[in-house]
């Protein structure tokens, strides 16, 4: 090999590894900046409708399908929890959980109401539309249920379908959503808020009621214990969102951010966040029940335990999941 073939290598070689130190300082140089520019805070912006501050927010459900006793009971002490004092009080609870909405202030200076209430229910377990429903169904549902319920445009009509129903759309795009109906002569002329949940326990657990369920998508990740049993534990998730986003968004005009066809809601904007440190993929660090080994983030009435996701806290513009 000639002299000037070595000096060539010779050349190329600190080329190149002048080129990857150049490379290496880039990079640090961006994680540095990365890490001294904070990150904008998060803003679900306020588009001048009403929120439900008529207290109590009230409840009419229906339960689409069949539910065990131990399932209804769960989730009636869930909604009795959000205005239920906690137990102590430095203790997680569900109506300190609920109290963050009440930040959510309305053009006439009104928040969200602190008091949930259920007033009646009623069960269909004959399947009276089918186990195939779409979203016109669930408005019949509603509609139907006039017959039983008083209309209120301050309340939230809720429906709940049993674990062998299937919702257009569920299981791919959401676990449940809130809607409202348009003025009609069945309404009285009033628009009314309400909302659906569906109990994933058969049809998509890794999706509705993660974390006690491995996840349907990405790493697998050993599913934790549920306090009340998988399939309702999802549902209540699931619920405890959709109610919040219905109190502060009951008619598309309210606090959301995006379009509003897919909007960003109070509880939605803070996707996967269960407790401090939570990442997707990660809940986040979560209470234990010492005998059960069940995971949670607040207490309810009568000893329950439940999962909640953290809701977007407009006094400090992040989410949390206690004030």
């Amino acid at each position: 090999m000639k002299m000037n073939d070595h000096k060539q290598q010779l050349f190329v070689c600190i080329r190149s590894i002048c080129f990857h130190v150049f490379i290496w300082l880039l990079v640090c140089s961006n994680l540095s900046s990365a890490v001294l520019v904070p990150e904008a805070p998060l803003i679900l912006d306020y588009h001048n409708g009403p929120v439900l501050s008529a207290s109590p927010i009230k409840v009419f459900l229906l339960f689409y399908g069949s539910f065990s006793n131990s399932e209804k009971s769960a989730i009636r002490a869930f909604l009795a929890s959000t205005s239920a004092p906690a137990a102590s009080k430095n203790s997680p609870s569900v109506s300190k959980w609920w109290s963050i909405t009440r930040g959510y202030v309305d053009s006439s200076g009104n928040g969200v109401a602190q008091q949930i209430a259920l007033q009646r229910e009623r069960t269909d377990n004959k399947y009276s539309l089918g186990k195939q429903l779409t979203k016109s169904n669930l408005t019949s549902l509603v509609l139907r249920s006039l017959k039983f319920f008083p209309t209120d445009p301050n309340a939230v009509y809720l429906v709940l379908t049993d674990k062998h129903v299937y919702v257009e759309g569920f299981c791919q795009d959401f676990c449940g959503q809130h809607f409202y109906t348009y003025p009609s002569v069945k309404t009285q002329g009033k628009a009314l808020p309400y909302a659906w949940v569906g109990n994933s326990e058969t049809q998509c657990p890794g999706f509705c009621a993660w974390p006690y369920a491995k996840p349907l998508y990405g790493p697998p990740a050993p599913p934790l214990v549920s306090p009340n049993g998988v399939g309702v534990d999802g549902l209540i998730i699931t619920l405890a969102k959709v109610l919040a986003g219905a109190a502060t968004n009951p008619f598309g005009n309210g606090y959301y951010q995006g379009d509003a066809t897919v909007a960003l809601e109070a509880a939605g904007a803070c996707a996967s966040s269960y407790g401090p440190g939570s990442y997707p993929g990660y809940p986040g660090d979560l209470l234990k029940d010492s005998k059960t080994e069940a995971s949670y983030n607040v207490q309810g009435i009568q000893s329950y335990k439940f999962l909640v996701p953290w809701i977007w806290n407009p006094a400090t513009l992040s989410c949390a999941g206690q004030p």
